[in-house]
């Protein structure tokens, strides 16, 4: 999946890493996931979503991926347009959560618990490159996507760009962090006062 992600993250301007931790967070990778709700594949695209994005089959992963960047894309666009100054990464998010209209109406991410936690789920599996502990019941395993058993596994809009940047810059320091070997101290070292 990563190569798709960063196919489609240069087609459309988007970090892959933000594709990966969409589609984590969303489906847990598993492109044949089906939400409660009605979401269908990985990126856990609404059938009126995936149509409008012409997601011909949302369990493809190749045509999911797509449509989600076309939709995060013009999350963006419209971000900037209704909340000038404010168009961030988390409102992007939450958008691409619980729609336009319930960002638009609370002029920032909504005060949904679902939408609110899903935010700092994506967040955290962006910047930090792993999934966050559990710690809330919306959290939880049970409240995962639903696979859909009919058909067989098939092998952000991102901010403006200073706060991208931003982002970026994070990840990488983090991960040239992780690749650094850590000093070892030797035991005739520690002894000494």
């Amino acid at each position: 999946m990563a190569r798709l992600y960063q196919a489609v993250g240069r087609m459309y301007g988007i970090d892959p890493g933000l594709l990966a931790a969409i589609a984590q967070v969303e489906s847990a990778n598993d492109p044949a996931a089906v939400s409660p709700k009605g979401a269908q594949g990985l990126m856990q695209l609404m059938p009126r979503t995936a149509e409008r994005y012409a997601v011909r089959d949302p369990f493809d992963p190749v045509q999911s991926v797509l449509g989600a960047a076309r939709f995060l894309v013009e999350l963006h666009s419209w971000a900037q347009v209704t909340l000038p100054g404010q168009a961030n990464l988390p409102e992007i998010l939450a958008a691409y959560n619980a729609g336009p209209a319930a960002v638009a109406k609370y002029g920032g991410i909504p005060p949904y618990q679902e939408t609110r936690t899903y935010v700092r789920r994506v967040l955290w599996a962006y910047l930090l490159g792993v999934m966050p502990p559990a710690s809330r019941p919306t959290d939880h395993p049970a409240t995962a996507p639903r696979r859909r058993s009919t058909r067989p596994r098939v092998a952000a809009i991102p901010p403006a760009p200073s706060a991208l940047e931003q982002l970026a810059a994070i990840r990488r320091a983090r991960a040239q962090a992780l690749k650094r070997p850590q000093p070892i101290l030797d035991q005739t070292q520690a002894r000494q006062p």
